[in-house]
């Protein structure tokens, strides 16, 4: 019976990249459905099309709120299935790395719904959505960077490709960071977002000069 367990792979070590992959796109999926459920609709009251119109625009914040969390889990989705393309293997602290991405990605319906919600609590609001996109970001970056320290991608992967997924996602996630404290002094902290490509050049450069 010992000599059996002893022969059992680890739990990390069973669980091979494909399933974990897989696994993750499921999770994304589940994530941007729940994300379109939330967008309100016209009910019965609301007649004609000005009416409809009419619902539209007061609910125009809970549609951009929608398109920029859309925005933020496809380029979570597009940057994990490129370069997790080359993984070899798993260890144990990567994959609790992932599992608190997908933890991250899976309340962004949650957190988008209360950044729009009628309460008036913005500060509130705007923190917990913009911690929840910066610790999103934070996870990914950390299991790019267990991946790589651990040596378990392909000897083929294009090093370029890692380095500029890493940089984007430390990025944004400098970006949300940023914009918390700017959220107790004016309502207009969102953009702090429109610096993301200002902020992506100076990860570069703080790389560079590293």
């Amino acid at each position: 019976m010992s000599e059996t367990a002893a022969r059992m792979p680890a739990p990390a070590e069973a669980a091979g990249p494909e399933r974990l992959i897989y696994f993750s796109d499921a999770v994304i999926a589940i994530a941007i459905t729940l994300l379109a459920l939330e967008l309100p609709t016209p009910s019965g009251g609301v007649h004609g099309n000005a009416g409809v119109l009419g619902f539209l625009g007061e609910h125009a914040a809970e549609y951009v709120a929608f398109l920029i969390s859309f925005a933020a889990v496809a380029m979570h989705w597009l940057i994990h299935q490129r370069l997790f393309r080359y993984v070899t293997g798993l260890d144990g602290r990567m994959i609790r790395w992932n599992l608190l991405w997908l933890l991250m990605i899976v309340l962004m319906p949650f957190t988008t719904k209360l950044l729009t919600s009628e309460v008036d609590a913005f500060q509130v609001q705007f923190t917990v959505y913009a911690a929840d996109q910066a610790l999103a970001g934070l996870f990914l970056v950390l299991a790019l960077s267990d991946l790589r320290r651990h040596g378990l991608l392909k000897p083929n992967t294009p090093i370029e490709a890692i380095d500029n997924g890493t940089e984007f996602v430390t990025a944004v996630v400098v970006m949300f960071t940023l914009s918390i404290p700017v959220a107790f002094v004016t309502n207009w902290a969102a953009l702090c977002w429109l610096l993301l490509p200002l902020l992506r050049k100076g990860v570069q450069l703080v790389r560079r000069l590293g």
